[in-house]
This record gives structure tokens, C-alpha cells and sequence, in this order.
């Protein structure tokens, strides 16, 4: 195999049924038509600190891995490390953050992987990869290379140590399908008074009069994107303030219901016939994958009908096997989902920066295990 990697600046110099092919078994959100979405519409560009780098790996002249990467100047909002790079970025004044990372940007989701097509030597094409990033990162004198939510049943986890990696853990949640005949039958796995609480949450949504509803993405009209933009601007303000600029823009949404539709679901809230509430999953090999939420007005109990219970009840009626929440919360502990962790790795070319790292997670796992 001749051993060329080419070093891409935009996803769409890829052709994205090549994308694809090699995509065919990663999580949704790496398929070609996501990261389009977020190139095309400016959500991740050099001054939001991502610059595409995407490595291909080619057997003469047919690309048969692809390393979706992005160059960054920054740590902020990758979620995974806990704060870690800036944190040590502000503590010395060196450029922890200059790196090439592996991720889906703005996605807290455990879906990150190298792109591979079936019937290759997986661990050998890694490590070509891998060493790429190494040989890039030398060459440019960047700090650090990080990969974030790296996919569970991924390969890159037991490769990536070899390579040199610090491998770090987060919790995250997911709810798993035990079999499940009814949104009753799941409910008997929990003690009696946890359930007695969500029957009644349950209720009160049945009481308001809201019906819910899973539309799926190519059913669903133009104006559901639309207003799934307005109400993921309404819920950003209200956490995080008018003050920041949110991570995504209309275009993405727009971008997401022209080109990624098959892999979108809306579960839908409604009273008198009209939505009050939405959020928005990605669909693919029996999985959804929660990210948007927001509602026009305040009802109790509606995030976790719209996020939690009616998608539930979905999965058990549709034979869907895992359903990912998104990032945090100790609500969804409480509701059924399931503490799987997710992992997170970080390599350290120069010596002195190498030390420090190291030194600073020591004395923090320290600090968590005497507690």
C-alpha cells in the first residue's frame, strides 16, 4: 500500500460519496452532510478557532481512511477534557491549546472516530494516521494533538495509548433498550418510589392536555428547521446569556433540513393542536442522538416529556437499541439513563509541557481519590 495522506482544508473537496462510504458505520453526526453543515454555514470557521483539517489516507489513488480534524488555537467548548488545556494554557502562559483535534465540533456526544472502510487492517491504518498527526504537529510546532468522545466500540482506543496519549473520563449518560415491551415495563426497573414520581410527571403532561408526536426529518416541512433555529436560540439565551454568540447559526439548520434530513427526528410537543415544544434527534443504526431542545412557554415536566419520556416510549415501540441525551445532568440518572463514560485523549509534544500536564493531572486524581 503506497502510504500518501493528503491534508484537506474543506470537506467539500472530498467527494461526499467517498465521505460516506468510509462513514457508512461511524455515528451520523460524521457523515459528510453534518460537517458540511457546519462549514457551509460559517458555524465553525478561523474565528470561531476551527480551522478543517481532515487527513486522508490513499491506496494510490483511492482514499480509504479518512481522520476528520480540525486546527485549533484554542480550548474552549471541547467539553471533554474538563477545562483541562485551558486551564494549564492560563497556569503557564503556553499555548496548550495549538493543536490539531479530533471531534464533532460542539457535539458532546461518544461518536468520534477515524473513518475506515470494511476489510482493512484497521490497527496498521491507525497508526498511519496517527503518526501523520504527529509528524504535522512536529512540523508546525503545535502543542498538543486531542481527540474528545471517542466513539465506544472504537479501535483508536487501544492504539491511542501506544501513541503516547493521556486518556481522561467523563461521565455520560445513555438509556439502553434492556427489551422493554411498554413505557410501563421499563418503569418496574426502577424502585417504587422513583416511579411512582416519573407516573406522575408523566401524568401531569397527559393532564396540560400535550400530546407528543416523532416526526421524522423528511416528513417534517421547512418551517420545522426554522423554528427549531428560534428555539435553540431561545434556550441558548436563557443559559447562557445575550451576551455570547451561539455556537450555530440559521444557515446550519437550514443546511440540516436540506441535506441531512434522513437522519433527523423531531419529537414534538403540542397543546390545542399547536407546538409548544421541540427537540431535535439523529437517527442512524438503531440510535438517537438528543441535541436541541426549547419550548414557547413554561410547563412542568415538558423537557423531560419532549427529551426523555416520549423518546423513550418511541424507542420501545420502534426496537431503537440506545438513545444518547446529550452532555450532563444528574435529572437523567434519575430517569432511567445510564452512567457508560466517555473518553478523551491528550498527547503533549514538547517535554516541558509534557511535565506540567502530567503533574497537574496527578494532583488531581490525587485530590478526587482522597475525597
Amino acid at each position: 500500500m503506497e502510504n500518501r495522506v493528503k491534508i484537506f482544508s474543506r470537506i467539500e473537496e472530498i467527494p461526499s460519496e467517498e465521505w460516506n462510504s468510509l462513514a457508512f458505520h461511524a455515528a451520523p453526526m460524521l457523515e459528510f452532510e453534518y460537517l458540511h453543515a457546519l462549514e457551509k454555514s460559517g458555524s465553525i470557521s478561523a474565528d470561531r478557532g476551527y480551522i478543517p483539517a481532515h487527513l486522508a489516507l490513499y491506496d494510490g489513488s483511492k482514499i480509504i481512511a479518512i481522520a476528520p480534524l480540525y486546527l485549533r488555537d484554542r480550548a474552549w467548548v471541547e467539553f471533554g477534557d474538563g477545562g483541562l488545556i485551558e486551564f494549564l494554557t492560563e497556569l503557564t502562559g503556553l499555548p496548550f491549546g495549538s493543536g490539531l483535534v479530533g471531534s464533532i465540533p460542539y457535539t458532546p456526544v461518544p461518536g468520534y472516530d477515524f473513518l475506515l472502510g470494511s476489510c482493512r487492517d484497521s490497527l496498521r491504518i491507525f497508526a498511519d494516521l496517527l503518526d501523520k498527526i504527529d509528524e504535522i504537529s512536529k512540523e508546525r510546532g503545535l502543542s498538543t494533538s486531542r481527540f474528545y468522545f471517542v466513539d465506544q466500540e472504537s479501535k483508536l482506543h487501544s492504539i491511542l495509548a501506544e501513541h503516547g496519549y493521556m486518556r481522561l473520563s467523563t461521565s455520560h449518560l445513555l438509556w439502553f433498550n434492556r427489551g422493554y415491551r411498554s413505557f410501563d415495563d421499563f418503569l418496574l426497573s426502577f424502585k417504587s418510589s422513583r416511579r411512582t414520581k416519573i407516573k406522575r410527571e408523566w401524568r401531569a403532561i397527559r393532564n396540560y392536555g400535550i400530546d407528543l408526536s416523532m416526526v421524522q426529518g423528511p416528513n417534517a416541512p421547512p418551517s420545522f428547521y426554522e423554528e427549531l433555529y428560534l428555539l435553540y436560540r431561545r434556550t441558548w439565551t436563557k443559559h447562557m446569556g445575550p451576551g455570547i454568540r451561539p455556537f450555530l447559526n440559521e444557515s446550519f439548520f437550514r443546511l440540516l433540513g436540506e441535506n441531512f434530513s434522513h437522519r433527523c427526528s423531531f419529537s414534538i410537543s403540542q397543546m390545542s393542536g399547536r407546538r409548544i415544544a421541540m427537540a431535535l434527534f439523529y437517527n442512524k443504526a438503531e440510535k438517537l442522538y438528543g441535541r436541541y431542545w426549547g419550548s414557547m412557554r413554561e410547563v412542568p415536566f415538558l423537557h423531560f416529556a419532549t427529551c426523555y419520556y416520549y423518546p423513550i416510549v418511541y424507542a420501545i415501540e420502534n426496537d431503537v437499541r440506545m438513545i444518547d441525551p446529550g452532555f450532563g445532568g444528574e435529572h437523567k440518572t434519575l430517569r432511567g439513563f445510564e452512567d457508560s463514560h466517555a473518553y478523551h485523549y491528550l498527547k503533549f509534544y514538547d517535554e516541558n509541557q509534557r511535565r506540567i500536564a502530567y503533574a497537574v493531572v496527578d494532583q488531581m486524581r490525587s485530590q478526587l481519590t482522597s475525597k
